[in-house]
């Protein structure tokens, strides 16, 4: 047969499902595909027999063999729609109208073959052109990661391809050139459906889309054999004007794999919604410029029949293409800028204290390194710092004045470092705090540690509750180099630990260069006195 075209696999409403019963739809399902079943091998047993006839009653049988089929295509990814989620929903719907249009388009070339009526040509232009429309958004869009102005884009593309299909096949300027471009662009535009759905599994993001593209795979490539049988071998190498038995294989093919859909019946597996693997994102942002590509082929065609018309479809895919391109890049800049935000706002969370809002253990290691980087041999000191019985009045006055405490220590620290460039305060644990000085003397980090403990215990939160203190132990260190930041908390550990014993409320420096003149061996350095630090909430 040679006017075959616009198919496509969809899925065909199941009317009144979801008013019956789960029980009784599972009675109904079976007669009704065993029905169907029948169907289809009595047609098709009717069109094998007439074929050879190669008469227009024999076409109009073929016709209305594969006008049936294509409605069990329908019925079959209808099935589908129900289960599907998100835009594979979309896809499934666009399918699904794709092939009843194509279904409903063979209709009229029946009715002409037995009944001898004109040709509805206008309508079958409608349903043709509108099912290879649907057939190419659903098979390149992928509308999850897209902006919706990117996706106006690609329908205005798909708004152009049924323009040019629809002059190169059926309109009055190209009538002439007809049988020509109908067997060449028919051709063409299947075998492009079947690679892009080929292509388009490697950008698959779930095992939902992935069964989608595959399932689409399978149904373009019947339909590319159905094309190839009955256009190019039939008709244009076998020279049959109506039809042959070349024309069934592809009808049975595509018959067979419609039954074999309804009786595997949707796969509502959980599983197939869970992310597949990263997908190609290369795939997933060029699919879509297969129309540009598609189109413009379209339109070199089209020069032989109006070059006013090609000038202008080509220009206009081009322009599309380009925009498209335009505002793909603006969408993964502005993606990568999110993420970069995102990732951003983890690391902060990472290096920060969700109490107080200051830094971590992790973040003072990572600002002593960049000092030790940055500096060299430059001095620095570090503050060790310990709420005095910071234990007994969490007891009794209970941990919410305990976190009052703590985040008024943390603002005073702050306040602190402001007035030191590169400083940094970090809350080790409980209640245990440092803050790391650069580019300061022996002297000025006392200074500094005595202001500190002036201006914490200047702090009153109720008249029952008192009045807090610290102890602080100060570890200056001549010259960073590669002296690791634990030795250096050891030290000022160790100055801490005598605040604490010589009665608490006050501030004792442990100098880290004398402690080293003493012995070259670095593990003669003060051990952490962890067991008589306070203990931390």
């Amino acid at each position: 047969m040679k006017d075959a075209f616009g198919s496509n696999f969809v899925e065909p409403a199941t009317t009144g499902a979801s008013a019956i019963g789960l029980p009784a739809q599972q009675l109904l399902r079976r007669p009704i595909l065993l029905l169907a079943t029948v169907a289809v091998v009595v047609i098709l047993s009717i069109q094998a027999a007439v074929a050879n006839a190669n008469t227009e009653r024999a076409a109009a049988v073929g016709y209305l063999s594969l006008s049936m089929v294509l409605c069990g295509c329908a019925w079959a990814f209808w099935t589908r729609v129900r289960l599907a989620q998100g835009t594979l929903r979309v896809r499934w719907s666009l399918i699904a109208g794709a092939a009843l249009a194509a279904a409903i388009g063979y209709a009229p070339s029946f009715i002409q073959g037995f009944l001898n009526t004109g040709p509805a040509r206008g309508f079958q232009t409608a349903c043709f052109n509108t099912s290879e429309a649907l057939y190419m958004l659903a098979a390149v869009l992928f509308f999850a990661d897209v902006a919706r102005s990117i996706v106006v884009v690609d329908i205005l593309q798909g708004l152009l391809f049924v323009a040019l299909r629809f002059n190169l096949i059926y309109s009055r300027v190209s009538l002439d050139h007809f049988a020509i471009n109908h067997l060449i662009v028919g051709q063409f535009v299947a075998a492009f459906l079947f690679i892009v759905a080929m292509v388009a599994c490697l950008g698959a993001a779930s095992r939902a889309e992935l069964k989608f593209l595959r399932t689409l795979s399978w149904f373009f490539g019947f339909r590319l054999i159905d094309f190839f049988l009955s256009n190019q071998v039939s008709y244009t190498w076998l020279h049959y004007t109506n039809t042959s038995l070349y024309d069934v294989p592809g009808t049975a093919l595509l018959a067979g794999f419609a039954l074999y859909l309804l009786y595997s019946g949707p796969n509502g597996n959980p599983a197939d919604t869970a992310p597949l693997r990263p997908p190609s994102l290369m795939v997933r942002s060029l699919m879509p410029s297969f129309l540009a590509l598609v189109n413009l082929m379209l339109g070199l065609f089209l020069l032989q029949i109006s070059v006013v018309l090609a000038v202008v479809a080509i220009s206009v895919s081009v322009l599309c293409y380009v925009a498209r391109t335009a505002m793909l890049q603006a969408q993964v800049m502005k993606d990568k800028a999110l993420l970069q935000s995102k990732n951003e706002h983890l690391e902060g969370l990472a290096i920060r204290d969700h109490l107080t809002g200051i830094g971590n253990r992790r973040s003072l290691a990572g600002a002593y390194a960049r000092l030790q980087a940055a500096a060299g041999g430059t001095s620095l000191a570090l503050l060790l710092i310990d709420i005095d019985s910071f234990k007994q009045a969490n007891d009794c006055h209970g941990h919410l004045h305990g976190d009052r405490v703590l985040i008024a220590l943390a603002g005073d620290m702050e306040g602190l470092a402001a007035g030191v460039s590169g400083s940094h305060c970090a809350r080790l644990g409980g209640d245990e705090f440092a803050l790391l000085l650069p580019d300061v003397t022996s002297q000025e980090a006392s200074a500094l540690a005595e202001r500190l403990g002036t201006l914490f215990s200047g702090h009153v939160y109720d008249a029952d509750r008192g009045r807090a203190s610290l102890s602080i132990g100060v570890a200056p260190l001549h010259a960073a180099r590669d002296l690791p930041l634990e030795t250096l908390v050891s030290y000022a550990d160790e100055a801490l630990y005598r605040a604490k014993l010589l009665g608490r409320n006050r501030v004792e420096v442990q100098p880290v260069w004398e402690s080293a003149m003493r012995t070259e061996d670095s593990a003669s350095a003060p051990a952490p006195r962890r067991e008589l630090q306070p203990s931390t909430i």
